[in-house]
């Protein structure tokens, strides 16, 4: 009885100390990429149906001030991407979902109620960040649209300043 009593205790305290742990993974800010960070032009694909979503990402990226939006995809140095889980990808015929490189077939799933804005290099369709904000349809719910890309912004060029 002593040894199960010992056991249990031994398992509640590395419970405790696992579940500290993955919380402190969690809340570090992960670092944007150094691709990201020394871009200046973005151009908008809004894949969510909503156009006041787009225009809501223009006028905080304008109001911002970090990033200015491209005439086409060829000048841009990073594609924004607005996306939510109601979107239906057209694929001629003949064609099949590509998993990898422009207009790749994503299976990573938007939750019910948000928005998805990714950062994808233009050349390759490599996703260089995302993040999820709440919106209910075309209106952003509980702050701005971009607040998780500027946090992670400030976040990473904060980092910088202590190495």
């Amino acid at each position: 009885m002593r040894r199960n009593q010992h056991r249990r205790i031994l398992l509640s305290a590395f419970s405790v100390v696992a579940c500290l742990m993955a919380g402190l993974l969690q809340a570090q800010p992960q670092a944007l990429p150094q691709a990201v960070m020394n871009a200046h032009t973005v151009i908008i694909v809004n894949e969510t149906g909503f156009a006041e979503l787009q225009y809501t990402a223009v006028l905080e990226l304008s109001k911002w001030g970090h990033f200015q939006e491209a005439e086409s995809r060829e000048k841009a140095d990073l594609v924004l991407v607005l996306s939510s889980g109601t979107h239906v990808h057209a694929i001629p015929d003949g064609q099949y979902p590509r998993t990898t490189g422009l207009n790749a077939f994503s299976e990573e799933t938007v939750p019910a109620g948000h928005t998805r804005v990714a950062l994808v290099d233009p050349k390759s369709g490599t996703t260089l960040w995302s993040g999820f904000h709440k919106t209910e349809g075309g209106k952003v719910k509980g702050g701005h649209l971009l607040d998780e890309l500027r946090q992670a912004y400030e976040d990473t060029e904060k980092g910088k300043g202590r190495r």
